[in-house]
């Protein structure tokens, strides 16, 4: 059901357009990641992709951003966004950058003389795909949902407590019901393959591929904090756990079961074209607040546990809230601690845009 103000194709009401690009390193450079340390690359099991989805409506243009890496750099990180807000002409306040928490990922978190060419380079990429997006904009509607993938995640405390098994999806459609694309927010690190060679997007690729192969369209997903939950029952000191043997069939367990649900969430959105687009930024916070329609999105660059989105979550039960976090590439064995003042400041402006 798509509901709306005004006709189908009205200009001024809600617009989006998507692009891509394959980011995958050469072969020979450095794989690294918070388990299994760098490792010298050998080959390609599938290409690290940055995602763009354009958005706007009445005049407001956001762009939404995702790469298949576990962090950036504050420098790259700004860069990037910097570059993509010269590409789409809007400030690089309104550019929600993310990453898919990939654990086969170059290490543009550190500074590597290796990868100096390549960060060079790389806003100019995500510009490019940019550009795409921007070209291809047309009139879309758009609904948000939350749901639940249960089972395929834990906390690492131990046995019995079961990862955050809320799952957000935002679906943006043409005025004929098929998918221009798909916004995914998940709680679930990418660290399912073991210490592998090759290049691979882990479970968060396989899943976007799925749901694009499902009519879904591109499909960005955004990493959810996670920094203490952990694929499937791995739990720490898990003497038995399940998919020991961290194949490529773990990761597609793990994609299908998120594409599933996220094809069945999309298909019950409630399409709209009279959609409200808002942008904030708290910089002492560190935060980024956007309400796209019913959905409403907040990042933070730094290492969270999941207990920041439930919080946000518990505060505002009856809104579709995107919450991510861990752009910055943050590794298991530094502490991540909670941020109250990101999450007060954080709900208030959530507030302010609507958030319930």
């Amino acid at each position: 059901m798509v509901l709306e103000m005004a006709g189908k194709t009205e200009p001024e009401l809600f617009r989006a357009g998507v692009g891509r690009a394959v980011v995958t390193p050469p072969v020979g450079f450095v794989i690294d990641g918070p388990e299994h340390g760098p490792r010298m690359s050998t080959g390609i099991m599938d290409d690290l992709l940055t995602r763009v989805v354009v958005l706007e409506s009445i005049g407001t243009r956001v762009v939404l951003i995702s790469l298949d890496f576990w962090g950036l750099s504050s420098g790259l990180y700004a860069a990037i966004k910097t570059a993509a807000g010269e590409a789409a002409g809007v400030d690089p306040n309104s550019v929600w950058l993310t990453v898919t928490g990939n654990a086969t990922s170059p290490p543009l978190w550190r500074e590597d003389a290796q990868y100096a060419a390549y960060n060079a380079y790389l806003p100019e990429q995500v510009a490019g795909a940019v550009r795409v997006a921007v070209q291809s904009m047309e009139p879309a509607s758009m609904g948000s949902t939350g749901t639940l993938l249960p089972d395929v995640s834990t906390f690492t405390a131990g046995a019995g407590r079961p990862g955050n098994a809320a799952l957000f999806v935002l679906a943006i459609n043409r005025s004929d019901g098929s998918g221009i694309a798909r916004i995914v927010n998940f709680a679930c690190p990418a660290t399912i393959l073991g210490p592998l060679t090759v290049w691979t997007a882990d479970y968060p690729g396989y899943a976007s591929w799925a749901i694009e192969q499902n009519g879904g369209g591109l499909t960005l997903f955004s990493q959810a904090p996670s920094y203490d939950i952990r694929p499937y029952d791995w739990w720490d000191d898990n003497p038995e756990p399940t998919h020991a043997e961290r194949t490529a069939q773990d990761v597609n367990a793990m994609g299908l079961l998120l594409a599933t649900q996220a094809v069945n969430g999309a298909a019950n959105t409630t399409q709209r074209r009279n959609v409200e687009v808002s942008i904030r930024t708290d910089e002492e916070a560190g935060i980024q607040v956007m309400r796209i329609g019913d959905a409403h999105f907040i990042s933070t660059e730094k290492p969270q546990p999941n207990k920041f989105a439930r919080r946000f979550r518990r505060e505002l039960p009856h809104s579709n809230t995107f919450v991510a976090a861990n752009a910055s590439g943050g590794m298991f064995d530094a502490k991540a601690t909670f941020d109250a003042r990101a999450i007060k400041r954080g709900t208030a402006i959530l507030k302010e845009l609507g958030a319930s």
